[in-house]
């Protein structure tokens, strides 16, 4: 019997401590959205709308402009 309890405990601690990770990996989700031009209005749009979609599906959208390679690169890299 006490084996059984001890067995119970520890399930549910694991399920709470799984619970917890999960919903604090969710919380901190960061996309970055990188653009080649962000002064043109179509990029602009697109930003737009992935700020839409970060609010309804609850990320953090960084938004990265990326006129040539290195500093595309830079931005993948961080």
């Amino acid at each position: 019997m006490r084996l059984l309890k001890t067995a119970l405990v520890a399930s549910a601690l694991a399920v709470l401590s799984v619970t917890t990770i999960a919903s604090a990996y969710a919380q901190d989700t960061k996309i970055g959205f990188i653009v080649k031009q962000p002064e043109e209005p179509w990029f602009q749009d697109e930003w737009k709308f992935a700020d839409q979609a970060a609010k309804e599906k609850g990320f953090t959208l960084v938004k990265i402009g990326a006129e040539d390679g290195e500093k595309l690169m830079s931005a993948i890299d961080n």
